[in-house]
């Protein structure tokens, strides 16, 4: 389908434009959009029509962009609601539909085929006039019974080792790190020739697993990624690092700002700058610090918050004039799992900084944390500050980030409010996503064979186990051993992955089970 490749080309080449930051207010749109839940797909399939999956989120400049100029137009709207079956899903209260189409970044568009089979997908915005053409062709293409000629889905069988081999994993781990290495861009710095952002969990963990020349080589490639990040994706009047830029030599960047990026990069700036001093990392890493201390907190309720949407036009201003004109919005709900991500970063922060204002809004967002686990029957996905309810469908992510939060929580602040809703966090991860056969956690509303998603999951409740064997207060809980077994023989799935990477994500999401692989490792020789 010729045209549709054509035009999805148009998603590399994106128009700065002065747009106002403002919710994405799907509900009053003329496209008859459905709300997503977990049967919307199959309860409309009477309808014997291919599905238009919207994935957008509130703080999203380009989600705003996509309703203004495309779904406006009158053609597209016709169009869209004679043909498809059109559903509107939020990327942050959803997590579990944006895992389950693998999506990659917002907005992102699914195209299913009436049988609800995937027909193709792709991450960005078009205008009018090339979405219009986009969705003629998947219709013309649906009636005639045939296939698009795009993106394949990677595909990989994987038979997990049976019996725990320390060799398997080493292997693993010389591929992880020599796949970095080896993709580091050496003219613009950052990790490949596309998309440049900062990836936290990867970097972190080079600079602890690396020894020698390896170890020297990270340390230099982190630095001067970092140097770049500051000058090219950093706000210097208000602080706080924006999510990414588009091309290789780090322009036209996407301005959201994200509370667990940026508390990612605070720790890793304190950690290279022990590495390669560097007085601005400092700088930068304290006046982050600073934004998302007062921007994104919310002092009513005691928490840290978890985005600032983006506004193309204020970060143009300076100083002076941006106190003139309303700031980009901050989304006023607290998201369970970017919370914790961030407090979890937050912890390491603070045994560098010792901004005892810093300290007390951790501690502040943990007990607001602890009360949601403690005082309910379940877990929550957010909290909307508007109506202070919590409210949303956890899932299996929510679940083993907070089980990893509180047990690092608890052993920091020894407090038994945080070990109460850790033990609390592990027996519900075991009830409710354990596989007793395959003895790893999954998530039985996705895909049993999503192996990046998967590791890093199991990796997050590995660390949380460990703390709990320690206490041995709940020893059956402890599938440790098993867990690293099965996944540490994807060697090969990250040679695949590096080959044919479109996107990075991997890296981070295989850092944090190789992360805790290595912890592991270092309890079975020390005893």
């Amino acid at each position: 389908m010729n045209s549709f490749i054509k035009f999805s080309l148009c998603l590399l080449v994106f128009l700065q434009l002065n747009a106002t930051s403002f919710a994405f207010e799907h509900e009053d749109s003329d496209v008859h959009f459905l709300e997503y839940d977990p049967n919307v797909i199959q309860k409309n399939r009477f309808k014997k029509k291919p599905y238009f999956l919207l994935f957008a989120a509130q703080w999203c400049h380009w989600c705003h962009v996509f309703n203004e100029k495309t779904l406006t137009d009158e053609k597209v709207i016709s169009y869209l609601n004679e043909n498809f079956v059109n559903v509107f899903i939020d990327a942050n209260i959803n997590t579990s539909a944006y895992q389950k189409y693998k999506a990659k970044g917002v907005p992102f568009t699914v195209f299913l085929n009436p049988d609800t089979s995937e027909y193709y997908k792709y991450s960005g915005t078009l205008y009018a006039e090339p979405f219009l053409e986009v969705i003629q062709d998947v219709i013309q293409n649906v009636k005639q019974g045939k296939t698009v000629d795009g993106e394949k889905i990677f595909a990989f069988e994987y038979n997990p080792p049976t019996k725990f081999n320390k060799s398997t994993l080493d292997n693993m781990r010389n591929t992880y790190i020599k796949g970095v290495l080896d993709n580091f861009d050496t003219e613009e710095y950052g990790v490949g020739n596309g998309i440049k952002t900062i990836l936290p969990e990867t970097f972190l963990y080079l600079i602890k697993s690396t020894k020698g020349e390896n170890r020297q080589d990270s340390v230099l490639w982190i630095s001067e990624t970092l140097k770049k990040a500051i000058e090219k994706i950093y706000d210097p009047i208000e602080g706080g690092f924006f999510r990414f830029a588009e091309t290789g030599d780090w322009q036209v960047p996407h301005y959201e700002k994200m509370a667990g990026l940026n508390a990612g990069t605070v720790l890793l700036l304190y950690k290279v700058n022990e590495e390669n001093p560097n007085p601005k990392f400092i700088e930068v890493a304290l006046q982050s610090i600073h934004y998302l201390s007062n921007t994104l907190y919310d002092e009513e309720t005691g928490s840290f918050l978890s985005f600032q949407a983006a506004d193309t036009s204020y970060y143009f201003l300076n100083e002076n004039r941006r106190k003139n004109v309303k700031p980009p919005l901050v989304i006023s709900k607290v998201f369970t799992d970017h919370l914790a991500v961030t407090l979890t970063y937050f912890l390491d922060v603070l045994d560098y900084s010792k901004d005892n204002n810093l300290e007390n809004k951790v501690i502040h967002s943990l007990d607001f944390l602890s009360g949601m686990i403690l005082n309910n029957k379940r877990i929550y996905h957010f909290y909307t500050i508007k109506e202070k309810q919590w409210r949303g469908k956890s899932g299996l992510q929510d679940h083993v980030l907070l089980a990893k939060l509180f047990q690092r929580a608890a052993d920091k602040f020894q407090n038994e409010s945080y070990n109460k809703a850790y033990s609390k966090m592990l027996r519900f991860s075991k009830l409710n996503y354990y596989d007793e056969k395959k003895q790893i956690f999954v998530d039985p509303e996705l895909d049993t064979n999503d192996y990046e998603y998967l590791m890093a999951m199991n990796g997050d409740i590995v660390f949380a186990l460990m703390g709990q064997s320690k206490k041995s207060a709940i020893p059956q809980l402890s599938p440790v051993k098993p867990i690293i077994t099965y996944f540490s023989g994807l060697d090969e799935f990250l040679e695949d992955k590096f080959w044919d990477s479109k996107s990075w994500d991997f890296l981070e999401r295989s850092a944090s089970f190789l992360s805790s692989a290595d912890s592991f490792l270092a309890t079975q020789s020390n005893p």
